[in-house]
């Protein structure tokens, strides 16, 4: 487990054991989690580099089905290709398919509060930046619908999460597949020592300076009522749990991380 080092204070056997090496260096992009401009900036600090992307108005196939062709296209090029960081909304399994063919990977995330990534999400996908946000309007007409449409429920971890694990629903297997599997997991709202530790795994430690693919209400996200915020939190039980617990080891830390990272 390489984040076990890091919770417990650890730091320099963390920095040691988790830095990126030979193999690429993988960000599990969950929608709206900053993972936009995460990508940009990691991406500038480890070249060459794959975004792994599907055509999101291409309607013909479900994303799932496209996302596993990008995935099997990106297997075969970036061998060869010597990628050395990639990025994409890809799932669980394919992480299980990546780990397998780049087993000194190291794969990075980011959470978010599930009630503002749900709200964001909602939003981002209502505008007209997303591809097919008219189709999402009509299928989605409040807020209230999308909350309980049970396949977006728990987004976050079906994107970290397998799912035989997922299905059983329990908090503790997800968490601690989590462990087993990434390297790093930040937090949006910690985003600079976030930032500032995925920097230094890929060796130069920085500070963010891309805010990109934010929605234009963003600073409204939280002005939903209590009620819908509680039926949301009540609708992600698994991204609840998840979040609480990279929350607060991450929060228990960061004092001790923020001093490690000041002098690099």
């Amino acid at each position: 487990m390489l984040m076990q080092p890091l919770f417990e204070g650890r730091i320099a056997d963390y920095l040691r054991n988790a830095t990126v090496g030979v193999d690429p260096c993988i960000l599990v992009h969950i929608p709206k989690t900053a993972g936009t401009s995460l990508r940009a900036e990691l991406a500038a600090l480890l070249p060459p580099d794959v975004n792994i992307v599907v055509d999101y108005a291409d309607t013909s196939r479900s994303f799932h089905a496209r996302m596993d062709d990008a995935v099997e296209r990106f297997m075969a090029e970036a061998g060869p290709a010597g990628i050395r960081f990639a990025s994409g909304h890809v799932l669980a399994r394919h992480v299980a398919r990546l780990q397998a063919g780049f087993a000194d990977a190291r794969f990075v995330t980011m959470l978010r509060n599930p009630v503002d990534r749900v709200v964001s999400d909602y939003r981002h996908q209502r505008s007209r930046r997303h591809p097919v946000h008219e189709a999402f309007a009509a299928r989605f007409p409040t807020l209230e619908d999308y909350v309980a449409f049970a396949p977006e429920q728990n987004k976050m971890a079906q994107h970290l999460v397998p799912e035989p694990i997922l299905g059983g629903g329990r908090a503790a297997a997800c968490i601690a597949h989590v462990m087993r599997s990434y390297a790093f997991v930040g937090i949006q709202e910690m985003y600079e020592i976030s930032f500032r530790t995925l920097t230094a795994l890929a060796g130069r430690p920085g500070w963010p300076r891309l805010r990109a693919n934010v929605n234009d209400d963003d600073d409204d996200e939280r002005r939903v009522s209590t009620a819908m915020a509680q039926r949301i939190r009540e609708a992600n039980p698994l991204d609840l749990a998840l979040y609480d617990h990279f929350h607060g080891r991450l929060a228990g830390v960061a004092p001790l991380l923020a001093e490690a990272l000041a002098d690099r």
